[in-house]
Order: C-alpha cells, then structure tokens, then sequence
C-alpha cells in the first residue's frame, strides 16, 4: 500500500501529524511519502516511519512546484490525506495519482476547500486537540488506533557543550501577541539560577536573536544564548536533553511534549484545548477575553499578567 500525507504547516502542525503516520505505518505497514515545507523537512525527512519527504518550497516556488508535482505525480497512490485543509493543499491532493483522497469534513475546512471532491471525515468537535483531529483520519480508513506515539528522529549528538543541567527558555513565538515578555523571561533565569542552581538556556528563530541579547543584557545569570543558532535536529537534542522547557506557544512546545520532557506552556490568546501541548502544565489566565484567537492586540494582558513568579512556582512543583 502508498499513501501520501499532504502536510505543509508549521512545525507544532507537523509534529501533531506524527501520531497519525505511526498508527498508519503500524497497522498497514504502508509506504508513506509526505509533502512538507522547508522547516518541518529535516523531522519528515528523517522519521522511520517516512519513506519519501517530498521537499515544497513557496519561496522558490519556480523549481520547488514542478519539482513537488513530478514527484507525487511518479506513483499511484491507494490513499491521500490532505491534513492541510487549504487551497494550496487541495490543489496538490487533486494533482496526485491516488484512488483516494481524503480531507476534513466541511465545517472544519478552510478556503471553500470543502468543494473539492474528496471524501470527508465524519463530522465532530473543532476545538479538540488537533492531534486527536488528526488521529479522525486513521479511524476513516479503518485503522484501529493503538498508541500515541511521535518516535521523534534523533541524532544523539550533543551539541554547544551544554551543562549536565539546564532548562529550556523558549523565548519566540509566531506572533507578538502570544509572546512573554523579555524581562520577564530574564527575571526567570534569576530565579531559575538562585534557587536551583540552574543554568538558563534561550531557544528561538532567527527573528528571536535581538530578543536573545536584550534578555542576555537583562539577567545577572550566566546564561546560554542559541537563539537563532539551531537546526531542527540541533533543536531537537538541546530540548530532549533540557531538565525542563518554558515556552509560548510554538513549535518548540509541541516537541518538548512529544519528546516527553517537562513543560510549561504559556498561553495568552490561543486556545490551548485545541493547540496547546498534548502533555506538560498550560499556564492562561482567565479573563473574559481568553481565548479571542486574535492576531493583534493593542492590550495583550492574557501574556502580560503570567508573572515570573507564578511560572516559577509551577516549575518548582517540577523540579523538587
């Protein structure tokens, strides 16, 4: 049996998908290619239950889209999952040679993709947790589930000659409005520091290493600065190796829970049932607002009004 998997999204999407592949490949010992943009590729390309990352970059898009149809197009697939639900997503699930294409039911699809002839997964909750929206899919093609299991590739290596002891800050975030504050994140390694003798390592995107700096320049704590300096398998050994992680939500949350690592995952507009981690402590508070699922906001106090102190007693529960 061939399936391909239609999952372009951003990292927490891709990682919450792993679940579902592993059921997939368990049951049906399938070979499952999957379509993936470029910052989920190294986990794609590299997880044991993935024969064939096929590599789709809306950048350069001139080679990467004749590149990506040549590839789904060379085999005829038994089943195609469009995971993604959005315009781009269903062109490429129409585009693939496949006796069955199967998407999300019309409620929970985005860009009118609900009008392309594919069959649907029953109809249920949206606001589940997206890992259980995905796992819909195995049920759909009869496929008992077993386990949720990520098996999230490993090199083993470790790298930047980290301490025995250390805890994960991650200090980026899709969007300002669900990111902590930088002094607050600095208040924190204080603490972390005094308290438990422990050494403060910053995560975070290339666009997090300014806010790396001004933390750095913030702390008396002697703390590590990556941002900006990992890979995804880089990525993926600093958090696996981490004591704990503290993080907004992102990607780096949703590999911290898959990894099985503590985490305390800090919430501000989003909805945490739905896209928070699948295991690890949600710190939101609770105001008549929350969760709005804006992507701006002029008064962000859902982020604002999490204090250091009080992320810092949830960690001590943690840690003692």
């Amino acid at each position: 049996m061939k399936i391909l998997i239609i999952k372009l999204g951003a990292l927490g999407d891709v990682i919450n998908t792993f679940p579902l592949v592993v059921n997939i490949k368990k049951y049906f010992n399938a070979e499952i290619d999957w379509l993936v943009a470029p910052l989920s590729y190294p986990l794609v390309a590299n997880h044991p239950c993935v024969d064939n990352a096929i590599l789709f970059d809306k950048k350069k898009i001139i080679d990467s889209l004749p590149s990506a149809l040549g590839k789904i197009r060379e085999k005829q697939y038994d089943i195609t999952l469009d995971l993604q639900r959005i315009l781009k997503s269903a062109l490429f699930t129409m585009a693939a040679r496949t006796s069955w294409r199967v998407g999300f039911n019309r409620e929970r699809c985005k860009e009118v993709t609900w009008l392309f002839p594919f069959d649907r997964i029953p109809p249920s909750n949206p606001k589940a947790h997206m890992l259980n929206q995905y796992l819909e899919f195995a049920e759909h093609i009869n496929i008992p589930l077993s386990e949720v299991s990520w098996m999230i590739p490993r090199t083993f290596k470790k790298t930047f000659n980290l301490p025995d002891r250390y805890i994960v800050l991650n200090i980026g975030a899709s969007r300002p409005v669900k990111q902590w504050r930088l002094n607050n994140f600095a208040d924190l390694a204080d603490k972390l520091n005094e308290k438990f003798h422990l050494q403060a390592v910053l995560t975070g995107g290339p666009e997090d290493v300014e806010g790396g700096k001004k933390i750095h320049d913030k702390t008396n704590a002697d703390i590590i600065d990556l941002t900006g300096k990992t890979s995804i398998p880089q990525l993926v050994e600093v958090i696996a190796n981490a004591r704990c992680v503290i993080s907004c939500d992102t990607g780096a949350m949703h590999l911290a829970a898959a990894l099985g690592i503590d985490l305390i995952a800090l919430f501000g507009p989003t909805d945490p049932r739905r896209t928070g981690p699948f295991r690890g402590v949600v710190i939101q508070k609770k105001l008549p607002c929350t969760p709005c699922n804006r992507k701006k906001c002029k008064n962000p106090r859902c982020m604002d009004d999490i204090t250091p102190q009080e992320v810092f007693c949830s960690l001590g529960s943690l840690l003692l």
